[in-house]
């Protein structure tokens, strides 16, 4: 979002100098709005601690309805809620190994078949990915089995 970046990164005072100061105005008519703006400075800090504020409320928001929507779906006696992140997981690790094996496959039965191009990215996050899960499901197991 450049627009709160520069509201919340350089203030309002000098988003409303950068708009005012793009418009070609004669120098007593900018000496006239400096004032303005030198005289509405506690009130533009105000405006902005305001914003910032709001701003913090959202994104903290935001991450409360993150953290509901998992546990509503861990708390699911429905089998789809429980368990559509590892079936997800389950469908990319298939397709990844898909299109390793089954061009291996085809060239031992005498069929061509060309293995996707796929970026090096993608199966480092895979790793990760099914790394993490499996560690964090390890570690949920041992924790409830005491």
């Amino acid at each position: 979002m450049p627009l709160l970046d520069a509201v919340f990164g350089g203030g309002l005072g000098k988003l409303v100098k950068d708009v005012v100061g793009s418009f070609k105005l004669d120098p007593e008519k900018k000496a006239e709005f400096q004032a303005a703006i030198d005289e509405n400075a506690a009130l533009l800090a105000q405006k902005q601690l305001e914003l910032q504020g709001k701003y913090q409320d959202a994104v903290t928001e935001e991450v409360k309805a993150s953290a509901d929507i998992i546990k509503v779906e861990a708390q699911s006696q429905s089998w789809l809620p429980k368990n559509v992140r590892p079936l997800l997981m389950l469908l990319w690790g298939g397709a990844i190994a898909g299109n390793i094996y089954i061009p291996l496959i085809a060239k031992l039965a005498g069929v061509q078949i060309d293995q996707l191009m796929i970026d090096p990215w993608v199966y480092k996050m895979t790793t990760i990915c099914v790394t993490g899960y499996v560690g964090f499901r390890s570690l949920e197991k041992i924790k409830d089995a005491d």
